[in-house]
């Protein structure tokens, strides 16, 4: 899932050969089929993903599901109105960040705190990945209140948010899954091969 979350905004820039506005404006584009598969393949994998706690099962329950929403109710197309499909597709993807950073911020580092070492590490990168997307997204919202939308469009304020957001989660899947030596000690490390 990190690599799909590293990935993403690249492979819809790259298929789209557009300069999108945001990575879900793909979807008018040649990428549309690469952004929805990948967003189902992320849902699937969020709705199989039970963490350690109920809480954490039922939060990844709900990111699968935004993570579908977000490619069955497309973003309005440029230049079209907003309409309640153009909603649910905004409040999807408002709720798959706000989860994402709910597992950056929480459970990835529950077990770290006020552990030396590789693991306060480990949560300090997961707090600074958390706290990315947090930022992205407020700052998305604050431009498009606050901006003419030609700005924002102008200066990909969406697209640049969305893709640091899902650099910083895919990192911090990438850290939380434990093979990297330099971040994790050798009884923890999840050996491949």
């Amino acid at each position: 899932m990190g690599l799909i979350a590293l990935l993403l905004p690249l492979i819809v820039s790259a298929v789209s050969g557009e300069r999108l506005d945001s990575i879900s404006a793909s979807y008018y584009t040649e990428a549309r089929d690469w952004m929805v598969g990948l967003l189902f393949v992320v849902g699937a994998f969020l709705l199989s993903y039970n963490g350690h706690t109920q809480k954490q099962s039922s939060v990844s329950k709900i990111a699968a599901f935004a993570a579908a929403g977000i490619a069955i109710f497309p973003t309005a197309c440029k230049g079209c109105e907003t309409t309640p499909t153009t909603a649910l597709h905004f409040a999807c993807a408002a709720i798959l960040f706000s989860a994402l950073a709910y597992f950056c911020l929480g459970p990835f580092r529950e077990k770290l705190r006020g552990r030396g070492g590789k693991k306060q590490l480990r949560s300090q990168i997961y707090l600074v990945c958390g706290t990315t997307m947090i930022v992205c997204m407020v700052a998305i919202a604050a431009a498009n209140l606050l901006l003419p939308a030609e700005t924002v469009s102008t200066l990909r304020i969406v697209y640049w948010g969305e893709a640091l957001a899902l650099i910083a989660f895919g990192i911090a899947w990438f850290v939380s899954g434990k093979a990297l030596p330099l971040l994790t000690d050798k009884d923890e490390r999840l050996m491949l091969l």
